[in-house]
């Protein structure tokens, strides 16, 4: 079995923000058969629309509220993988599964983010989503999509119509990109809507699906090293100070790299705030490396804020170079 993951399955477009009435009638029960075959497997899979207990396959909020409520999770307790599940409807009729992973950066997005967050062929949201779009692929008989991909089965962001045309971030991927380090994000198109009627109106279909999912996962999903932090109490101080951004609804600032240690401060989510360097303190969800605030050479207003709960964590805070 492949290693149990925590994983977010959403119904694409159930919720306020709507879409396309043939495909959201046709996501839920996908979803859910991806659901419950994930949790047979040994995973601790989620989904969104129905983890208040009622199972009525809605989110009573928009989609950027779908996306927080992903990243909510995730504070909670970190989620490896995000599988947004969708049926594609464009008006050329084209056949095949896919996936569709992050490649926002130089997008416009409502929600900033430091670093960079490319389609990387040898990424977990490349090699993952690949993977379950070849698994899928073979499980139900769908083709995978050749057009307008990065190669047939992967299809970048900025290939959709929110990111050519619009030139936007999709909104799931632009809120989740501060978990990029952690958590695979990845939209499943479970084939077209017109051109793969007759594959996607089978009997069975939906678990179909989930099967091809399930066997990609146990083929793709092993873990990655665990990085090589430098020992506790390791510093750098940076090249060229930056502003941090907070991207969770409250971060603390502590006299020292440890989460007992004294409360300084608590900044909210969106604020900004200068860094001159990191430290690497104590471990929290898998990451120790924590900012140091303040400017070059002050004395005064040299605190310790998690990286984590940035717009820059763990080892890409550690690449930014040092003096």
């Amino acid at each position: 079995m492949a290693t149990p993951l925590r994983i977010i399955v959403a119904q694409g477009h159930r919720n306020t923000s709507g879409g396309n009435p043939a495909e959201t009638a046709r996501t839920p029960a996908i979803a859910n058969a991806i659901t419950e075959a994930l949790a047979k497997a040994g995973h601790d899979a989620i989904c969104l629309q129905n983890d208040d207990g009622t199972r009525d396959n809605w989110f009573g909020g928009s989609l950027d509220a779908v996306a927080r409520k992903v990243m909510a999770y995730h504070r909670q307790r970190p989620v490896d993988l995000l599988l947004d599940i969708h049926i594609e409807g464009d008006p050329a009729n084209t056949p095949g599964v896919f996936v569709i992973v992050p490649d926002g950066t130089g997008l416009k997005t409502r929600t900033p983010y430091a670093g960079q967050d490319r389609a990387d062929k040898d990424s977990r949201d490349y090699r993952i989503g690949r993977a379950i779009a070849h698994a899928v692929a073979r499980s139900t008989g769908l083709a995978l999509r050749k057009r307008t991909v990065l190669e047939p089965g992967v299809m970048s962001e900025r290939s959709t119509h929110v990111g050519a045309d619009l030139g936007w971030r999709l909104a799931m991927f632009g809120y989740t990109a501060p978990a990029r380090e952690r958590m695979a994000r990845i939209v499943l198109e479970c084939g077209n809507l017109g051109a793969d009627a007759r594959i996607i109106n089978e009997p069975g279909f939906a678990a179909r699906v989930a099967a091809g999912v399930v066997a990609a996962l146990g083929e793709a999903t092993e873990p990655d090293p665990t990085p090589d932090y430098p020992p506790f109490g390791t510093s750098g101080d940076l090249a060229q100070p930056r502003l941090a951004r907070v991207t969770v609804p409250a971060l603390h600032v502590r006299k020292y790299a440890e989460a007992g240690q004294e409360l300084i401060a608590t900044l909210t989510q969106g604020s900004e705030f200068p860094v001159s360097g990191w430290i690497i303190g104590e471990a929290v969800d898998g990451n120790p490396v924590w900012w140091i605030t303040g400017q070059p050479g002050q004395a005064a207003a040299r605190w310790r804020m998690w990286s984590g709960g940035t717009d820059l964590a763990g080892t890409q805070v550690l690449a930014l170079p040092v003096r």
